[in-house]
């Protein structure tokens, strides 16, 4: 329940000064210390005053600091923000991490996550600003003015987020002022390792400080965030479910993100001029022919686009048809002399070829890649396959980059399945895509596409394919043909 207070005298008696700034700091109970802390601060243009002071301490239920930012530096000050942290270090040093909140409107809105990131607590932020730099583009001239102040001295909380993001729990409430819909957006596209984020949208157009007196509605929110910074041991659980993947996609999404070359699996145009092959679902049309402008070869770098038709079932595709000299592992020949016993791990079949057989089942390969037959009578384990690694010329390496490659084939199973893996070495390490598996005692064309940012020439798996024999655990006999990679991108397969 609410009570009603001397505020002039609380002020008198809590406030201070603290390595230059005023502050301050109530506890929930005069002498003793709450397990919460929440810290709220004051928005664009309220100078030295506090925030809500009166609603939260009418109505108190945790240790309260209230801080201000008279320069409006977005609580950066000329030393991003290394002033306001050392500030909030003297109070935060008796709190839990994730029983710490910062709140904030605005301005205050992107202090608060900024300085949660910095102290792995939580934010309560309303239409806060992610990207200073974007939101010029969006807001009214004294805002801009002020952002202008500060200069090249800030840090955008989208660009940060990666590194550092820990184990915060952010919510962040939004109208439909573009300025905030356009911040909302950035921080919910960001790619942390362990993002915690809630996003409620009110059907209000105007850019306001949300809650206004119902502060309850924070304290509400505070215990939805603590319910997700509860330990639990998510690694272990992690490594049950999941086995170890030496792939690194953080490295190589950020990879990906710098190159900023033109990915057609993650781009779809909207505008009409054109059909993308993520919209094919629209013209799913028995018979129909349509042109995909981002599928095909590859023509001083761009895509050439493509004519497929719908059978009914998939997309197949009518033009450009992939031909025998544009296979670039057609020179990695895999022709056997007989039958080859390939029970010996890491056993070359020729200079092109290799066979993992880490558990020394009991394989046979013969054949070629126009024809392979394969006998996998016993399957001591899940990590058996074929593998070999591209042979072209470095130059050959460097028109690769940036571009699809496609490796399909056409393959049979007497009993269990088998699938097709795609990958490199580059720059942030291996990587790799899967195909999907095929289906059983019949035949059936599987494909995969992978893009090369990146090539490290030097490694000895700097583009590589796989033809995986075991994963379902299963013996099986498999007849592979047609095995071709092609530089284009074919995400409905070769004929």
């Amino acid at each position: 329940m609410s009570k009603t207070l001397d505020i002039a005298k609380l002020v008198a008696d809590h406030e201070q000064i603290v390595l230059g700034k005023k502050v301050l700091f109530v506890p929930a109970e005069a002498g003793l210390r709450s397990e919460r802390l929440l810290v709220v601060m004051s928005a664009h243009n309220q100078g030295g005053k506090y925030m809500a002071l009166r609603s939260f301490l009418e109505d108190q239920k945790c240790d309260l600091l209230f801080i201000s930012d008279p320069k409006n530096s977005w609580y950066l000050d000329d030393d991003l923000g290394s002033s306001f942290g050392s500030v909030l270090n003297v109070f935060v040093k008796n709190y839990d991490p994730k029983s710490i909140f910062l709140f904030g409107s605005s301005m205050s809105g992107y202090g608060a996550i900024f300085h949660a990131f910095k102290l792995n607590a939580n934010a309560i932020a309303s239409n806060p600003q992610i990207n200073l730099d974007v939101t010029k583009d969006y807001a009214w001239p004294e805002l801009i003015e002020h952002i202008n102040d500060i200069g090249g001295n800030h840090v955008n909380l989208d660009e940060i987020s990666d590194a550092e993001w820990g184990d915060s729990a952010v919510y962040l409430i939004h109208g439909h002022d573009e300025i905030d819909t356009i911040n909302v957006e950035l921080l919910t596209r960001s790619s942390p390792p362990n993002k915690k984020l809630i996003v409620q949208t009110l059907d209000v157009d105007s850019h306001v400080m949300f809650f206004g007196k119902e502060v309850g509605y924070v304290y509400a929110v505070m215990d939805l965030l603590a319910s997700f910074r509860k330990e639990l041991d998510l690694k272990k659980l992690l490594l049950d479910l999941v086995p170890e993947d030496k792939t690194n996609k953080r490295q190589l999404r950020a990879e990906r993100k710098l190159s900023k070359i033109h990915d057609p699996y993650r781009a779809i145009d909207h505008s009409g001029n054109a059909i993308s092959w993520q919209n094919r679902y629209l013209y799913q049309q028995a018979g129909k022919e349509v042109f995909f402008s981002n599928i095909g070869f590859y023509t001083e770098g761009k895509l050439t686009g493509g004519t497929c038709f719908f059978d009914g079932e998939r997309w197949r595709l009518c033009t450009p048809i992939p031909t025998i000299g544009d296979d670039l592992i057609s020179v990695n020949h895999l022709k056997t002399t007989g039958d080859l016993s390939a029970k010996q791990n890491n056993q070359n079949i020729n200079e092109f070829w290799w066979v993992r057989n880490e558990a020394e089942s009991d394989l046979i390969v013969n054949g070629s890649l126009e024809c392979l037959e394969i006998d996998l009578s016993t399957a001591n384990t899940k990590n058996i396959y074929l593998s070999s690694a591209l042979k072209v010329s470095k130059k050959q390496y460097e028109s690769l980059l940036g571009k699809y490659l496609t490796l399909s084939a056409d393959v049979y199973t007497s009993d269990g399945k088998i699938y097709l893996t795609l990958g490199g070495y580059g720059d942030s390490g291996y990587h790799h895509r899967n195909s999907p598996t095929n289906t059983v005692g019949s035949w059936e064309k599987i494909f995969v596409t992978q893009q090369f940012l990146s090539i490290n020439t030097n490694h000895k798996d700097s583009v590589f394919v796989r033809v995986n024999l075991a994963a379902d655990g299963k013996p099986k006999k498999v007849i592979i043909k047609n095995i071709r990679l092609h530089a284009g991108y074919f995400p409905m397969g070769t004929p």
